[in-house]
């Protein structure tokens, strides 16, 4: 089966900015060719338009600039949702979150976001797609209210998530545990031993994270609001349940929160990574 990767938003944000050369990062996707398949990922998706929907419009041109520079590689795959894609990767089980989907996030969301001139056209739907007869324009735009919506389930689960840890006090839940709550709360699968068992050791990498996490808040008071990124990079980490799948980052604290799992290997440093291919 072939490998895949993804990347996070910073590396995406640095190329759009000037700070790594586009010739760099487009060298980096031609040597990618049969390596890896390149994916874009759902949470570096959500991140970037979330940047978007919170900026102004002295800013809009900017904040696309990076899903347009993520979005650019002729062939890539859209990632579902964390909890979709394992799902249906390692469940088999279908995607039920259609609002969502990759094929709308690809077809939809992408062709519209191209064709904005500002943000005001793509939060109110004013967006021209195409024309009618008579001159009459049809026009698009992105929820950006149901986006939000989404960005802040996604806080209060991750807050359930370490309350969760934090029940044990000292000592981090197993992952036994954790696999449970994801089942229930995420993945919306069954329960059953076999599938707590197969998804414990699938989320090496996501546990291992909240278990440093976990330590860090027994050391000080934790505050959600002053760590938002730590639930960002659990969602990513959740998409190395799929072996196949590599994770390539420019943030090396993660990757130091990351020594004991055995998924490390998997979570690349991004100057790292460029050098190895």
């Amino acid at each position: 089966m072939a490998q895949s990767v993804f990347f996070d938003s910073q590396i995406v944000t640095r190329v759009s900015d000037g700070i790594v050369p586009e010739s760099f990062w487009e060298e980096v996707i031609e040597r990618l060719a049969g390596k890896y398949e390149y994916c874009v990922s759902f949470t570096t998706l959500m991140e970037l338009v979330n940047a978007l929907a919170g900026g102004d419009e002295n800013h809009f041109q900017q904040n696309r600039n990076r899903l347009l520079v993520m979005t650019s590689p002729a062939k890539c795959r859209f990632l579902p949702m964390p909890g979709q894609f394992i799902r249906n990767t390692i469940f088999g089980l279908p995607l039920d979150r259609p609002e969502y989907s990759p094929e709308r996030l690809q077809q939809r969301w992408m062709p519209i976001i191209r064709r904005a001139l500002n943000k005001q056209d793509l939060s109110s739907g004013g967006v021209v797609m195409g024309s009618l007869a008579k001159g009459i324009d049809l026009t698009f735009g992105i929820d950006l209210g149901m986006l939000r919506k989404y960005m802040e389930d996604g806080k209060k689960l991750w807050g359930e998530e370490l309350r969760l840890a934090k029940n044990g006090e000292k000592e981090m839940p197993p992952p036994e545990l954790h696999a449970t709550f994801i089942l229930r709360f995420n993945v919306y699968a069954l329960e059953t031993q076999e599938n707590v068992e197969r998804l414990s050791r699938a989320l090496d990498a996501a546990y291992c994270h909240l278990a440093q996490i976990h330590h860090a808040s027994t050391r000080s008071v934790y505050r959600f609001d002053k760590n938002l990124q730590d639930w960002i990079d659990n969602q990513q980490l959740m998409y190395l349940a799929d072996p196949e799948l590599t994770f390539v980052t420019a943030d090396k604290r993660l990757i130091a929160k990351l020594a004991k799992s055995k998924d490390r290997g998997r979570v690349r440093e991004f100057t790292e990574f460029a050098k190895a291919i």
